[in-house]
């Protein structure tokens, strides 16, 4: 059975802060216009209960000062008027009814709604109900056109200013990523002082003891690197030496071919050793800002670069300078950045064709190394510029090539990244800073 593999939509916290606030906006905005309506009804609710209590009132104290033939004639006239403004009363002495409309309950006290809004007064044994047959309220169709206006008001409000509240919410933790972005492997990284935002500055002292950890890790790495590759520097010169005298000897083939597999995995440590020590001296001059600055023909240096790769194999490398540029910086260091750039791409590209491409644009210099092999997975691309990581087992290396190339990169002001190639294959862009003279020191 096919598994079906789903993968899960990405979204910015600056969106999911937006949806929320704009979701937020339209809630409150709608339970806002709800409450607001709801105590509106209770006033206009309260308004007819004073009026109709008033007349109930007005009635009372004049029933209760007629006599009976005055009475029914007070109530005739009113009825009238009380007709014309759709209001009913009815009288009560006690228990008797005594005028008006006969319909009416008797209420013992208070306001009520059975049909209609009753209200009645009491004054002695006298008392009096009033009805409203019409009485004012905001009505259903009134209510509705309120709360979906009001909810279509917050919505729009809500997508108005949900963005830039988001951003406002959001911006210390923007800046808390720009600077992680630009933190240096091994050296103290600044995350900036405290926002006063206590998640955000949680995770800064968090990010920043991860940080310190790892800088320290990785420049114990690098002495332990140096001092080790001091070490086996002398006795693997002799031992190389000693093999190649062995190898010029007259031997039987199977000696022969041992001897010559003992100088290959011999030239393999050699080089290893060269580029623990270059992987020290890189991060020493990033260090120190001890590195040298000369004007490089980086054109003369990749040119060379690619000669020297292309001893080995059989026309699979081009070189295509659009432009001469001259770059600030070490100009060993550099041929090494290339030397390393460009074997990596013949060496996981094989047997693949491998372009290297000079340009420089906008004010900076790009080498492109770019390769027809099989890619590289985009969730590997920046794990594979630290040190001691490797992409594919399979292929020989020790895991510091691309390493080197970014650490030399960043220390002449530039960096090496990994981009999606066009026809597949892997993209390494190298990008360096044109050369400009060092202002003079104070």
């Amino acid at each position: 059975m096919r598994s079906v593999k789903t993968e899960r939509r990405s979204s910015t916290l600056m969106g999911r802060v937006a949806r929320v606030a704009a979701l937020a906006a339209l809630g409150g905005g709608f339970f806002a216009a709800l409450a607001a309506l709801i105590l509106a009804e209770i006033k206009v609710e309260h308004a007819e209960d004073r009026r109709l209590t008033e007349e109930a009132s007005e009635i009372v104290f004049e029933v209760s000062r007629l006599s009976d033939a005055e009475l029914l004639e007070h109530v005739e006239k009113e009825t009238e008027e009380l007709e014309r403004v759709n209001l009913r009363f009815a009288v009560h002495r006690g228990e008797v009814f005594f005028g008006g409309d006969a319909n009416l309950p008797r209420l013992e006290y208070g306001c009520v709604t059975n049909d209609v809004r009753l209200c009645v007064v009491k004054d002695g044994p006298w008392s009096c109900v009033v009805a409203a047959d019409d009485a004012p309220t905001l009505g259903l169709a009134f209510m509705v056109t309120i709360l979906g206006g009001a909810a279509i008001i917050a919505a729009l409000l809500g997508a108005l200013t949900s963005r830039r509240l988001a951003r406002w919410a959001i911006e210390p933790l923007v800046r808390l990523g720009e600077r992680l972005g630009d933190a240096p492997m091994d050296q103290a990284t600044d995350l900036g002082a405290d926002d006063g935002v206590i998640e955000i500055d949680t995770l800064r002292k968090t990010l920043r003891d991860l940080l310190d950890r790892r800088a320290d890790a990785l420049r114990s790495a690098r002495l332990f690197a140096a001092g080790a590759a001091h070490e086996l520097r002398t006795p693997l010169t002799t031992l190389s030496g000693e093999l190649q005298l062995l190898g010029e000897e007259s031997h039987a083939p199977s000696i022969q071919d041992r001897i010559a597999a003992l100088q290959s995995s011999t030239a393999h440590i050699v080089e290893l050793v060269e580029r623990l020590l270059v992987f020290a001296r890189v991060g020493a001059a990033e260090a120190a800002e001890a590195m040298r600055h000369d004007a490089v023909e980086l054109g003369d240096v990749l040119e060379q670069v690619c000669r020297r790769a292309s001893r080995n194999v059989m026309g699979r490398l081009t070189y295509e300078p659009r432009a001469m540029p001259v770059v600030r910086g070490d100009e060993s260091l550099l041929s090494v950045l290339f030397d390393n750039a460009v074997n990596n791409a013949i060496l996981h590209a094989s047997p693949a064709d491998v372009r290297v491409v000079l340009d420089e644009q906008d004010g900076d210099v790009f080498v492109d190394v770019i390769d027809e092999g099989p890619g590289i997975d985009p969730r590997e691309r920046v794990r594979l510029f630290e040190p001691f990581q490797r992409g594919t087992a399979t292929r020989p290396g020790a895991g510091l090539g691309l390493a080197l190339v970014g650490q030399i990169a960043r220390a002449h002001g530039g960096e090496a990244v990994f981009v999606d190639a066009a026809g597949g294959g892997a993209h390494l862009r190298v990008r360096l800073p044109p050369w400009a003279p060092r202002p003079a020191k104070a």
